[in-house]
């Protein structure tokens, strides 16, 4: 086995065994078991609520992108206000963990209920969205879709074991998933159906205004169908680009649209490429996938001044199409 620190290569197996492995040259100071397990535990818990705290501002602002959008998407669904988890939903090596402080089971339960949303007041966390057997389904499954689009009511069972029959308000919602990805790695992206949004990310907005720029960004890429077109692109080239710049600058078009249309705050809000371009000097100049980030600044700033003159003049606010398309007859996902 092979191990890299920087520029020294660190071999483990057969060679040690005989022997012929350096070793270190000071006394090193050794935590004793007790010590480590409670630095462990707290390390986790601490990381676990850092991760409940931002799925809360995640679901939060998504949850107004999303419904604010609700006419501009092919796909909605009616908005329960609450999101559920079990231990799947979790990498392996931090299940233990999201089991321990988070609540997570084998089943799903209630993860989060969003304070101002539909669930506030009759559905807890920990709670049990009974399937048909009595079973925890999740929150999205066909079988609650198909309950809710009857006119009938969600049976959820409180941890305390009380049943509840929750009946949401037909609150629209644009049909797309938002999850929090435990990574470090400032990231965001959407595959069709789903917006994945890491913690790097989370921990690199500094506003709700920039998190509603991210948010939009990768809902225009799932309304305007980019992950199937650059699917088609690479195929049609033979496998030799994926041909995605400009879908990523018509996802920061579109996207400023959706986080306006949400009340959110456009001016200024280019900064955050600023700051993305100065963090990872690479994007500044080059330009592979994505447009360098000087473009997109100056882009999205743009995009914020025709914003502001359709407010001014009191015109729809929607992006403007070059066939005069709408972005509802296009999303077909």
């Amino acid at each position: 086995m092979k191990w890299t620190f920087g520029k020294f290569v660190i071999y483990s197996g057969a060679v040690c065994a005989l022997g012929s492995c350096a070793s270190v040259e000071t006394k090193l100071p050794v935590p004793n078991a007790a010590m480590l397990s409670e630095e462990t535990r707290m390390q986790e818990s601490r990381a676990f609520e850092n991760y409940l705290g931002m799925s809360k501002r995640l679901d939060r602002v998504s949850s107004s992108v999303l419904m604010a959008n609700a006419d501009l998407c092919a796909k909605t669904r009616t908005d329960l206000g609450l999101t559920t988890h079990s231990v799947k939903s979790y990498p392996k090596a931090l299940r233990a963990g999201a089991k321990r402080w988070l609540g997570a089971a084998d089943e799903p339960r209630v993860f989060l209920v969003r304070g101002n949303g539909p669930a506030a007041g009759k559905i807890v966390p920990g709670a049990k969205l009974r399937g048909p057997k009595g079973d925890g389904l999740a929150a999205g499954s066909a079988f609650f879709k198909k309950k809710i689009a009857a006119g009938d009511g969600i049976e959820a069972e409180s941890p305390d074991g009380n049943i509840i029959n929750y009946n949401p308000p037909k609150t629209r919602i644009c049909d797309y998933k938002v999850k929090l990805k435990f990574s470090g790695t400032v990231n965001a992206y959407a595959t069709g159906k789903t917006i994945i949004v890491t913690t790097g990310m989370m921990g690199f907005v500094e506003n709700d205004d920039e998190l509603a720029l991210v948010v939009g960004h990768e809902l225009a890429h799932n309304t305007l169908r980019h992950v199937r077109k650059g699917i088609q692109n690479t195929i049609l080239s033979g496998f030799a680009t994926r041909y995605t710049r400009p879908f990523e600058a018509e996802a920061d078009y579109v996207g400023l649209y959706y986080m306006a249309r949400a009340g959110y705050e456009t001016q200024g809000v280019e900064l955050f490429w600023r700051r993305l371009g100065t963090a990872h000097p690479k994007s500044v100049v080059k330009a592979k996938t994505h447009p360098v980030t000087p473009s997109r600044l100056l882009s999205i700033r743009m995009s914020a001044a025709e914003i502001n003159a359709k407010r001014a003049a009191n015109l729809p606010l929607v992006p403007n199409y070059i066939k005069g398309d709408t972005i509802k007859a296009s999303d077909d996902n």
